[in-house]
């Protein structure tokens, strides 16, 4: 009796038996050949995945083309050619039931792609394959071929009202410092002008608080719009403390000038949902178009993901695709950050929505895709074999690369890559009536308060 009586003669493979037992009982050891000489002889080699822009895209080609029939590429999908190339095995292609990523159920059945594979229609599955915890109940999963991190495509940050300009060039905290410091100039020059009444003037001519506090307060906010002060000053303390508040203001408003002439220069943005945090904060609905996306998160009791998740929506292709050619694009897309720098982006998104979209800056999660395989397929050491060589040689970012330049669009990468850097050129722009609104309603609110003013005394002298 043989160790290997049966040995697939249909799929021609070759080899020796390791060992044989005599009819004595005995024991005899032959040659091992099985693992070297393996070849399939060009047998079928079925894989199933989504014909997805992250895995396979559809090209034309020529009669004439030795692929006319099919044409695969992608960086996990050489894995499996090469693969075949080594062993002498034909693919085929079948995506019949992979109209999603698919899912595997108790009862031994299933769905999408992993369903062909549990079904038997397919030998290996791939294709943006995480590693499913609930899936590897019932498949086998071969060793890690890139890592996958899960990102968005978020709306840009929009330019700020116009009317905030005026106070944009300083922060909160210097607003509070500059107002505090206008207050004790204030009331140096209330104390000191009281204290010049009744040095320099007569009992009889003396002016009250009501009349220090007016001069203090006006004289304070004239100097700091470079206004002029039209009262007599008689004692050395009050000029000298009038002289120190003008430079101060001068330095004040030199400074404010400069920081709104650069502000007016470079537009000014708000804040976008770049990061993960920020996205929670902001509440933005992002989409994809399954539930793959999310679904080795959906079980995460922080807050946080909790949080992400309830402003998450599936919607099909075509409904991604009406979302993204609006003029005003507020919703999030899902794309797939690869391992060397590139993103795997829908064909739903075009040069002209993502021109409207910037990536964020961190991953939402990331996980490390593989290969499905049915339990105890022989040929699983041998294929992880074959990874690890992949990895080991280099050939993982340089066929990245390679895929990235021969099927993927140059131009939606560079955009995304400009987002990631910030070092899009938005070009000169010219100044028009919306940088100067925020000025023109600070003017219109003082005229009116003036005018208000002036019909109250004006009213109060005629009666």
């Amino acid at each position: 009796m043989g160790r290997y009586r049966n040995l697939r003669k249909q799929g021609k493979w070759s080899g020796e038996l390791s060992e044989i037992t005599l009819a004595n009982g005995v024991k005899q050891n032959t040659v091992e050949k099985f693992t070297a000489e393996i070849s399939f002889g060009g047998r079928s080699f079925h894989i199933s995945f989504m014909n997805s822009s992250t895995n396979a895209q559809d090209m034309g080609v020529s009669e004439e083309s030795d692929f006319k029939n099919v044409y695969i590429d992608g960086t996990e999908t050489r894995i499996v050619l090469s693969f075949c190339e080594k062993f002498n095995c034909t693919i085929q292609i079948d995506s019949s039931d992979a109209d999603d990523w698919g899912k595997v159920y108790p009862n031994m059945s299933g769905d999408g792609a992993l369903g062909m594979l549990i079904n038997r229609k397919a030998d290996i599955c791939i294709g943006a394959m995480y590693s499913w915890s609930e899936d590897y109940t019932y498949l086998d999963l071969s060793m890690y071929l890139v890592r996958s991190g899960i990102t968005c495509l978020v709306p840009a940050p929009l330019r700020l009202t116009s009317w905030y300009l005026p106070l944009k060039p300083f922060k909160e905290s210097l607003w509070a410092t500059i107002l505090l410091c206008l207050c004790v100039e204030a009331v140096g020059l209330v104390l000191a002008y009281k204290s010049e009444q009744a040095l320099y003037e007569q009992p009889s001519y003396r002016v009250g608080w009501w009349t220090c506090i007016r001069f203090g307060v006006f004289t304070t906010f004239k100097l700091f719009i470079s206004q002029s002060e039209n009262s007599k000053a008689y004692s050395l303390t009050v000029r000298v403390l009038l002289f120190a508040c003008f430079l101060n203001d001068l330095i004040i408003t030199s400074i404010y000038d400069g920081g709104l002439a650069s502000i007016l220069t470079i537009p000014s943005l708000g804040e976008a949902a770049d990061t993960v945090h920020r996205l929670r904060l902001h509440r933005l609905q992002w989409a994809a178009n399954s539930e793959a996306w999310v679904s080795a998160i959906r079980a995460s009791d922080e807050p946080l993901v909790k949080e992400i998740l309830n402003n998450f929506h599936i919607y099909s292709d075509d409904e991604l695709l009406l979302l993204a050619q609006g003029e005003d694009i507020r919703i999030g897309f899902s794309v797939e950050r690869l391992p060397f720098g590139h993103f795997a982006i829908g064909n739903y998104l075009g040069p002209e929505a993502v021109g409207q979209l910037v990536i964020m800056k961190d991953d939402l999660y990331f996980q490390y895709t593989v290969a499905f395989v049915p339990r105890l397929w022989p040929l699983l050491e041998k294929f992880n074999t074959l990874i690890y060589s992949w990895h080991s040689s280099g050939f993982d970012k340089y066929w990245e690369f390679r895929v990235v330049a021969d099927n993927l669009n140059l131009k939606i990468q560079q955009q995304v890559q400009e987002t990631m850097t910030g070092s899009k050129d938005i070009g000169p722009i010219t100044l028009g009536m919306s940088n100067f609104a925020g000025f023109i309603i600070v003017w219109i609110l003082g005229s009116a308060i003036a005018t208000c003013i002036f019909l109250v005394e004006l009213f109060t002298n005629i009666l």
